[in-house]
């Protein structure tokens, strides 16, 4: 009977929770979604910046009642109080 025990033993081989193809580098380009894309043009990207930053600029003065672009306080809810030079 022991000698039926000793032959018995399993081993065990962990194994990764990750299948191969979710593996980064198996056989996938790393700019696969990338490829034929360009850099928008210069213009593109300043004009959409300049809508964020102006969309932000209207938001803070509805909020706090201070318009950033011309370093003023507005009438409204907060009183400014200028503390500096």
């Amino acid at each position: 009977m022991a000698a039926a025990a000793a032959t018995a033993t399993t081993t065990v081989v962990p194994r990764c929770s990750k299948r191969e193809g979710d593996i980064a580098g198996a056989g996938t380009s790393p700019n696969k979604g990338k490829i034929g894309r360009s850099s928008p043009p210069a213009e593109e990207v300043e004009a959409f910046l300049a809508a964020a930053e102006s969309g932000m600029a209207r938001r803070f003065a509805a909020k706090y009642n201070y318009d950033v672009v011309k370093d003023a306080p507005m009438d409204g809810r907060y009183e400014w109080v200028r503390v500096g030079p």
